[in-house]
């Protein structure tokens, strides 16, 4: 086969495994908060009324540290395999929240997170494995939009879910979930993650000729040997302080506070303002446009980046900055005040919150997202040839450090004050990475 169609191939299996792993993933992060916010009012003493955030920022605080050795598993363990196991403990984190203990959840979250970033590695070498530097953005693009339409399919499978419990439309002042509904989403989570699961471990581990990881280990062998864990370790810890890497930084916090936003705080917003909490079915429908965002942008990556010379990395960034501020005005003028915090009926600053711009924020967030993916895919494949790997990790390291302290301060941070925080680290952010693109451009120049 060649090595062209083999790619592609694999990209979309690759892509429907993600796909179906992150159904679980992102829509029970969609609705998590005001799931366990559900469990607090029935059973005060058993469950923290801010659970859902600190489970989830449990989750990227482990995140954070795993990064740090994961790029050394690597060493021992193939691209495939760390996919496998790092999938499986998805399905056992879905599966835990059908217990409904907040203890049990912060456990599995704990080590969720820790193999979340040995699933990132393996993911990012396997992209390395089957893309060229030519094709890295064709391929990351097509692969992160079937990916995405996870959340098509998580709102899809929510209607059903929704309807078949009668008390999902008893009235209240945020979108409440009975013992009875979460124990059917997450039972379905759980049996999608396990098909998930399947297709990882039949996934092949042919590389296309010339590809990127292919480059990075002749680069390994021209050193004389393959890198040990320990010395594996050491790369990652010294990268962090390489030039390059240092001014990527406020880009990469940038990606992981706005991975937070879409993710958790905006959907968690529209189950707690009640004059759209009472179409229970909002978070599907805003789950299914982001996909739909998302796989419009990875459409168009490709022929972008066939016209227009590095796409992925300024015209990609103009343009998430152009969503960026749209995505930040829309939610500015919309969203009350206190809806990251707690259920309230507050107004809004200028437009009232309703399903036709719920729609088009899940879009536009999905639009964004593909471009901020591609933006730090490219960036980490490029910036340090040598050194891949660890690039990769240390981007998730700080996507992850940003992610855990937004969803651990959101029981305080109420929407004006995370709004003017992510401005700012975009538009930091933003600075640096153009000074990277700019010493980048020159060295190829040289070169």
């Amino acid at each position: 086969m060649l090595d062209s169609r083999y790619a592609l191939i694999t990209t979309i299996v690759l892509g429907l495994a993600h796909m179906c792993m992150f159904v679980g993933y992102d829509t029970g992060s969609f609705i998590v908060e005001s799931v366990l916010h559900s469990v607090h009012d029935r059973r005060p003493t058993e469950m923290d009324e801010h659970a859902g955030y600190y489970g989830q920022a449990i989750v990227n605080a482990f995140n954070m540290v795993g990064h740090i050795v994961a790029p050394a598993i690597l060493c021992i363990l193939n691209a495939k395999w760390m996919m496998v196991i790092g999938s499986c403990f998805f399905t056992i984190s879905f599966a835990c929240y059908i217990l409904m203990n907040e203890y049990v959840i912060y456990v599995a979250s704990a080590f969720l997170g820790l193999l979340f970033a040995v699933f990132n590695a393996g993911y990012s070498r396997y992209i390395t494995q089957i893309s060229t530097v030519a094709t890295i953005e064709q391929v990351n693009g097509l692969e992160w939009s079937i990916a995405c339409l996870s959340t098509f399919f998580g709102g899809f499978l929510y209607i059903p879910l929704t309807l078949m419990d009668p008390n999902s439309s008893k009235p209240s002042l945020y979108r409440e979930y009975s013992d009875t509904q979460i124990r059917l989403m997450y039972g379905a989570f759980t049996v999608i993650g396990i098909i998930s699961n399947l297709v990882f471990c039949f996934l092949p581990n042919r590389e296309v000729a010339n590809s990127i990881s292919s480059t990075y280990a002749q680069t390994e062998e021209k050193g004389g040997r393959v890198l040990k864990i320990r010395e594996t370790i050491t790369l990652t810890l010294k990268s962090f302080f390489d030039p390059l890497v240092l001014q990527l930084t406020p880009h990469f916090i940038y990606v992981g506070w706005q991975n937070s936003v879409w993710l958790s705080i905006y959907p968690t917003t529209l189950q707690f303002t009640e004059s759209i909490s009472q179409n229970i079915l909002v978070t599907a429908y805003y789950g299914m446009t982001f996909s739909v965002g998302s796989l419009a942008m990875g459409t168009l990556m490709g022929p972008l980046s066939r016209r227009i010379a590095r796409f992925g990395q300024t015209p990609c960034l103009i343009l998430a900055f152009c969503l960026q501020a749209v995505c930040g005005v829309l939610i500015l003028l919309s969203t009350p005040n206190m809806s990251t915090i707690s259920p309230n009926n507050d107004p809004s600053l200028l437009i009232p919150p309703n399903l036709p711009l719920s729609l088009i924020m899940g879009f536009l967030f999905g639009l964004l997202d593909g471009c901020n993916n591609t933006n730090r895919t490219v960036m980490c494949a490029t910036a340090l040839p040598s050194r891949r790997p660890q690039v990769f990790a240390i981007a998730r390291f700080y996507q992850a450090l940003s992610g855990s302290i937004l969803l651990f301060c959101s029981p305080l941070l109420t929407t004006y004050w995370m709004l003017g925080i992510e401005a700012i680290l975009f538009l930091i952010g933003a600075v640096f990475y153009l000074r990277v693109v700019s010493i980048l451009g020159k060295s190829h120049r040289v070169s």
